[in-house]
């Protein structure tokens, strides 16, 4: 089996893929990279191979992850492969002095952390990221709205010398304005995508055999989705008053995508169309509902009502938009916020994870 040669990598221990490789190579020539892969797949083996040169050439690493194990899990794998000092490479979170954060920053060759620490110490002039030759976000899907990434993107781009971002994700969404945010917020000129069926993956992945487990939802969660296709039924048959006549009595989410950007193209157009506004706000609201009931069928109450709790708290700021303020106003959307806490409180779970649950005590069984 060959193995990585490189001055910081230790011997013997990191497999040699190609593709992975050139991954690497890609990140190095092009510059500031999202790279989307699945799980397994070895997104962090990239991420040690630029951080590895970059080192190299006398630059410093920050690891970005969105939680302290996960962190630590990084710092581990990095003083594993990497032939650093030890020392050299330690975890940061909000749980360390600042102080020690500023000797740390000083010190270290590479640093795992989560965001809001260093958020908080770039804020607070504690830390700059100016030595920095490089910036991993790990899970980048995250780099939306106020998430503490964009601010460190912002940041490093304005501080560093010559700065270079790696972007990791294995689920980028299917909300191409949503990748395209992230992108925005992370300064991204290059995307490298890798599948399990690319021909320079094919050879190093076993071939797995999926089985689907179907499970029903309970009569609480049925009521709850009644109610959240209620609205959608109402806001169907104004979105038909407004003039676009839909033959469905159900849009999926990339029907809701394409109407969505067929209204916009109509108001920047300049079509003096005064129903083009309510329009564009019953499908903007039509997605948010459409998303409450993807957490209630695939998450459950929990996540739901946490969602709920938040379009609560934005629908009474100044700022908010009308969709969110007709979904909340709404009767059916009320009774099921309600439910959903009735839920919560019971702690009633989605019956995937029993179904899960029985599946691995079966298998542990065996």
């Amino acid at each position: 089996m060959p193995y990585i040669k490189h001055p910081l990598i230790k011997e013997d221990t990191v497999e040699a893929k190609l593709y992975q490789e050139v991954l690497a190579t890609r990140v190095l020539e092009k510059g500031n990279s999202l790279v989307v892969a699945p799980t397994a797949l070895g997104k962090t083996v990239v991420a040690l191979l630029v951080s590895a040169e970059v080192i190299r050439h006398g630059g410093k690493v920050l690891f970005l992850a969105p939680t302290k194990p996960l962190a630590v899990q990084h710092e581990k794998s990095m003083k594993k492969f990497l032939k650093v000092d030890e020392d050299g490479i330690t975890t940061m979170t909000g749980a360390v002095s600042p102080r020690k954060r500023r000797e740390i920053f000083s010190s270290a060759k590479l640093i795992s952390a989560t965001p809001q620490s260093i958020r908080n110490d770039l804020i607070s002039g504690e830390i700059s990221l100016a030595d920095f030759g490089l910036v991993v976000f790990d899970e980048s899907h995250r780099a939306v709205g106020n998430y503490s990434y964009v601010f460190i993107a912002q940041q490093y781009m304005k501080q560093a010398k010559a700065p270079l971002i790696l972007a990791l994700t294995a689920s980028p969404g299917g909300d191409e304005e949503k990748i395209q945010s992230v992108c925005r917020n992370l300064f991204i000129r290059n995307v490298e995508i890798k599948t399990h069926s690319d021909e320079d993956v094919r050879d190093y992945v076993n071939p797995i055999e999926v089985d689907w487990v179907r499970v029903d939802l309970p009569p609480k969660f049925l009521e709850i989705k009644k109610l959240l296709d209620n609205f959608q039924s109402k806001k169907l048959l104004a979105l038909k008053k407004y003039g676009f006549a839909i033959g469905k009595r159900f849009l999926s989410r990339k029907d809701m995508l394409i109407l969505q950007v067929r209204i916009r193209k109509e108001l920047t157009s300049g079509a003096k169309n005064p129903l083009l506004y309510p329009a564009a706000s019953s499908v903007a609201a039509l997605l948010k509902v459409a998303h409450a009931l993807t957490l209630l069928e695939t998450q459950g109450p929990d996540a739901l009502h946490d969602y709920m709790e938040k379009m609560v708290a934005d629908s009474e700021k100044s700022s908010a938009s009308k969709a969110v303020k007709s979904v909340m106003a709404d009767q059916d959307i009320m009774t099921a916020k309600q439910l959903s806490r009735e839920l919560v409180e019971k702690k009633l779970v989605h019956p995937k994870l029993e179904a899960l649950k029985h599946i691995l005590v079966d298998q542990f069984e065996r």
